[in-house]
């Protein structure tokens, strides 16, 4: 086992997933870990995407599609990315999809596992795991 960062440190290394999903374990030496990570991630949220869910906007007016931005947000430069793409628009036409709902749940889903592996990533840069 490596030795331990220091905390501020080990912050700035975990941040390193919001860029790419496992970035960060990559950055730590678990190349293995980072790359399961970086495909169960980049699968789930190409899945919502196919299944016609909306990258939610957090200026919008309803505080439920605000909470699944402020989670979908924890995908990081995946999100942006997609927004600025136009894919996962919130139309009418959208919402109205059969899909909709799942697709939803899978960018949630995404968005709140990316925020788990950043944790993760700090627990191992600090020496609480390996």
């Amino acid at each position: 086992m490596s030795k331990p960062f220091p905390s501020w440190k080990a912050c700035a290394v975990s941040l390193l997933t919001l860029l790419v999903p496992g970035l960060s374990h990559f950055f730590l030496g678990k190349r293995a870990r980072a790359g399961v990570f970086f495909a169960i991630v980049c699968a789930t949220f190409l899945l919502g995407i196919a299944l016609h869910g909306a990258l939610f906007p957090l200026d919008s007016p309803n505080w439920l599609f605000r909470l699944a931005a402020v989670a979908q947000i924890g995908l990081g430069v995946p999100y942006f990315l997609g927004r600025a793409i136009g894919w996962g628009p919130l139309g009418l036409l959208d919402m109205a999809d059969v899909m909709f709902g799942y697709g939803n749940t899978f960018l949630v889903t995404a968005g709140l596992m990316n925020m788990l592996l950043m944790m993760d990533a700090f627990d191992i840069a600090v020496g609480r795991k390996e």
